[in-house]
């Protein structure tokens, strides 16, 4: 069974097994909505209750409920994007420069020469604080899947083959090569910063104007679906092209998970989404895989170790009993 390790507990030094697993592991983390805390609100149970709008007939409700939700990221990356003083985005923001900061020196100094210097962080979010916050490592590659070539009409096409790509710095005069510290940044659902354009996915960073109140219904379909993102309903896809992408990058989720000597570390996430939690489960019977799942509280504790009961390989990180993290 899932065994469980109270956050700085003599007992279960966490600290310890996090650092000689980076050494000498492939390292993963799966981030979701909770990671981009105060700046975006958490999903919950928005899902169910979209879902359950749609079955009971109230299209025009469920569409405005993701309105509401993709109003709550839209909002937040404007004034990302525009540099507007904002004390939440700073906050969160903060915290992604900590977590980049601390991947980069791992990789940096990790001692083997066997496992590139490479670490791959995937997520479900649709936010660009993760972007944002890479600007700030110069000697960190951040491979978000997009080829950024030189062309005049600045198009920025996507394509999977893009990720766990190496990047070298040669000496012009002595014969040396060293690889710089990267990071393939797995966007499962989708981004913001995603546009559909026949069958491709463009990356195109722009603030998009939110809809004013008393907005038909029809403005907000049109909203929206047009982002290029999965939707967080049961019935997920709008576009063939959203769904092949969607089950492309699960395919990239669960092929990382098989390989051997592997650790997956998740924050802010609480596989609420089916075929995440399906692959993960899948992959646990790998005796090589560890998952370290932090729990934000209590209630977070009991769920993880309920999902993950039969698993002797994952961890789940809590704080002391009635805090959160």
């Amino acid at each position: 069974m899932a065994r469980i390790k109270e956050l700085d507990s003599p007992e279960n030094d966490i600290r310890s097994t996090l650092a000689r697993s980076f050494q000498s592991a492939r390292v993963n983390f799966l981030i979701g909505s909770g990671a981009s805390c105060p700046a975006i609100p958490v999903v919950g149970n928005l899902e169910q209750e979209i879902a359950d709008l749609f079955e009971a007939g109230q299209e025009d409700e469920a569409r405005s409920k993701m309105y509401d939700f993709l109003a709550s990221i839209q909002e937040p990356t404007n004034k990302l994007i525009e540099n507007v003083d904002d004390a939440p985005n700073i906050s969160t923001l903060e915290s992604y420069r900590n977590c980049l900061s601390v991947i980069e020196i791992m990789l940096r100094e990790r001692r083997t020469d066997l496992l590139p210097k490479q670490a791959t962080i995937f997520t479900t979010n649709y936010d660009l604080f993760v972007e944002q916050a890479s600007s700030a490592f110069a000697a960190l590659s951040l491979n978000d899947g997009f080829i950024r070539v030189p062309r005049l009409d600045s198009r920025v096409e996507y394509s999977s083959r893009m990720f766990f790509t190496q990047t070298y710095n040669t000496g012009n005069v002595y014969d040396y090569e060293v690889e710089i510290p990267g990071i393939n940044f797995v966007k499962l659902h989708g981004s913001v910063s995603w546009t559909k354009e026949g069958d491709e996915i463009l990356c195109r960073i722009r603030t998009r104007d939110l809809l004013p109140a008393g907005s038909s219904p029809a403005e907000v379909k049109n909203f929206v679906e047009s982002y290029a993102v999965v939707l967080p309903e049961t019935t997920k896809f709008r576009t063939t092209l959203m769904e092949r992408t969607y089950y492309e990058l699960l395919r990239i989720y669960a092929n990382e998970l098989d390989k051997a000597n592997t650790m997956l570390i998740t924050f802010g996430f609480s596989f609420g989404d089916s075929h995440i939690l399906d692959i993960t489960k899948k992959a646990l019977k790998n005796p090589t895989l560890k998952l370290v799942v932090f729990a934000f509280n209590d209630s977070d504790r009991v769920a993880f170790a309920d999902k993950f009961a039969s698993h002797n390989n994952v961890d789940i990180v809590t704080p002391p009993a009635g805090e959160e993290i």
